[in-house]
């Protein structure tokens, strides 16, 4: 009964209208470093990418740990966000990431329901405040900056406890503003395909809707290892997915302690040419590394 009760939640959160057809959304994902850029650059930057053919940009979050939580840094990212969604760009609103995340999601099951429901309380906090001083009207959907991954949510009970903080989320933002709630996922071979397809399905049971990231900018996979997850995790047919997550960088540097290199101006004028198969939203990581960007954006 419960499950089947999940299904209906979800379906209804799926309906939910969000764009006009598919998505095609650059992630922005800001950083301290990013108040050097002259305020008068802004409004430009972001014309550009309207103009480059962006209708979305997902603030991937709008507190790391405590950057940005501070008076002078909220009201800066506040005012990049105003000025994105004055050049045409849709806002999906990232709120509150936790640096150590990987680390804490390993906690044993009653550390980790208290760590998720920390995780719920500040993000209903953030998302308050932003949503009284930018407005609802300019928040299209929300995000949570967590990371699904094919490894720590393998086992059942945890699985439980994740779809369980994924609709408290859901149903705490619906209360702030309802909009259609987004989270994304990746994977490094630690589930066959078909058992991260039915991953994703538990996620999409919570009513928050999952894009998967494809892999190619990690290298952890190779490209046909990453082709059959994408495969099995968005079939056109049980939407699964809602979109790609397409990594327009490459990796240089551990994940602890991550850093990453443009693509070459071709390498990423065929990866910014992809689009997620079935009218799935196609997301690309991330604005830095746009090649226009080059020289304005620390990466």
């Amino acid at each position: 009964m419960r499950r089947a009760l999940l299904r209906f939640v979800a379906l209804l959160a799926l309906l939910t209208p969000w764009l006009a057809g598919a998505a095609t959304a650059i992630i922005y994902q800001p950083q301290l470093r990013d108040r050097d850029i002259s305020p008068a650059q802004w409004p430009a930057l972001f014309a550009h990418v309207r103009a480059q053919g962006f209708d979305t940009l997902v603030v991937q979050w709008t507190q790391y740990g405590n950057a940005f939580g501070d008076h002078a840094g909220h009201v800066w990212l506040l005012q990049r966000v105003r000025e994105a969604h004055a050049a045409g760009l849709r806002i999906v609103l990232g709120l509150h990431s936790d640096p150590a995340f990987f680390q804490r999601q390993e906690a044993s099951s009653v550390a980790l329901g208290n760590y998720l429901h920390t995780l719920s309380q500040r993000d209903a906090t953030v998302a308050s405040q932003w949503a009284d001083e930018l407005g609802t009207d300019t928040i299209t959907a929300w995000y949570l900056p967590i990371e699904i991954d094919d490894k720590r949510w393998r086992d059942p009970d945890a699985r439980k406890q994740l779809q369980d903080y994924l609709a408290a989320e859901r149903g705490q933002l619906d209360r702030i503003a309802r909009r259609p709630v987004y989270v994304t996922s990746f994977f490094a071979g630690n589930m066959v395909p078909l058992r991260y397809a039915e991953l994703l399905e538990d996620v999409q049971l919570s009513g928050v809707r999952v894009w998967v990231q494809d892999g190619a900018g990690t290298g952890r996979l190779g490209e046909g290892e990453r082709k059959l997850y994408l495969d099995a995790a968005s079939p056109c047919e049980a939407r699964r997915a809602r979109g790609v997550v397409y990594e327009i960088f490459r990796q240089t540097g551990e994940d602890k302690a991550f850093t990453a290199a443009a693509l070459s101006a071709d390498e990423a004028s065929a990866a910014l040419a992809q689009r997620a198969p079935c009218e799935g939203d196609s997301v690309f990581f991330e604005l830095r590394y746009l090649p226009e960007l080059k020289g304005v954006m620390k990466r």
